[in-house]
């Protein structure tokens, strides 16, 4: 697993860290990140390339809590670096809590009992994907349109800014040609889609950029829960 260590203080993280890597993850510790988290700075594709985020107990409980609220919408594993004692609180946002002084025996333990249950949610979210592409190809929306749409239904209850659509989905930056491209593609499928919804599928924030009508999703979740109980 590629794991992101937060810290305030990296050189007190060099035996855990040495731990990590003797277990075969690939690490990256970083105070400089828990700034950028806060002011909302940091680069989303460099996040999402790791699996878990672990919290060091050179965080208060409270800065730890802070962080993960302003985290992406991600799938991200998190876990608190914490005494012994606390690891025994049941209510915790934490995914786990790694003991301080923790064997590598122990420490394996927990780090594998989180990538199995990431993996357990990578194939439910496969499922997912494809029952929504599956559900989309009946919708009779061209190329461009089902592009939009499914980029935005990864993008959750998120204002989507039309210069990340533009550099999603046309693959370069949001000159006035790509922009003028893209209100006629929300146009056309809010138009295509009226009869389904009875209002604009792609709906318009004004200043910020477009997101999904909630109706979408319902229209969606109701087939994929057909299919997952269709499901062996």
């Amino acid at each position: 697993m590629q794991l992101l260590l937060l810290t305030k203080v990296p050189l007190y993280e060099e035996n855990f860290e040495r731990q990590l890597k003797q277990l075969g993850h690939e690490v990256y510790c970083s105070s400089t990140m828990i700034s950028l988290i806060r002011n909302k700075s940091y680069n989303e594709d460099f996040l999402y390339q790791f699996a878990a985020i672990i919290f060091s107990e050179t965080l208060y409980d409270k800065e730890a809590e802070e962080l993960i609220t302003m985290l992406p919408h991600r799938n991200f594993k998190t876990f608190r670096r914490s005494s012994e004692i606390n690891c025994q609180d049941s209510e915790t946002i934490f995914d786990a809590r790694i003991p301080i002084g923790v064997n590598l025996e122990r420490l394996r333990e927990v780090l594998l009992a989180a990538e199995l249950s990431r993996l357990v949610l990578k194939d439910v979210e496969r499922v997912q994907q494809i029952t929504v592409k599956q559900k989309l190809s009946d919708l009779n929306l061209k190329l461009k349109q089902k592009e939009i749409v499914y980029y935005l239904i990864k993008s959750g209850d998120r204002t989507v800014s039309r210069e990340e659509i533009s550099r999603q989905i046309w693959g370069k930056d949001p000159t006035k040609s790509v922009l003028a491209s893209l209100s006629k593609v929300v146009s056309k499928v809010n138009e295509k889609l009226e009869n389904e919804l009875g209002d604009d599928a792609i709906q318009t924030v004004w200043g910020q950029g477009y997101r999904l009508n909630k109706r979408i999703f319902d229209y969606l979740e109701e087939e994929m829960v057909e299919t997952d109980v269709s499901l062996p």
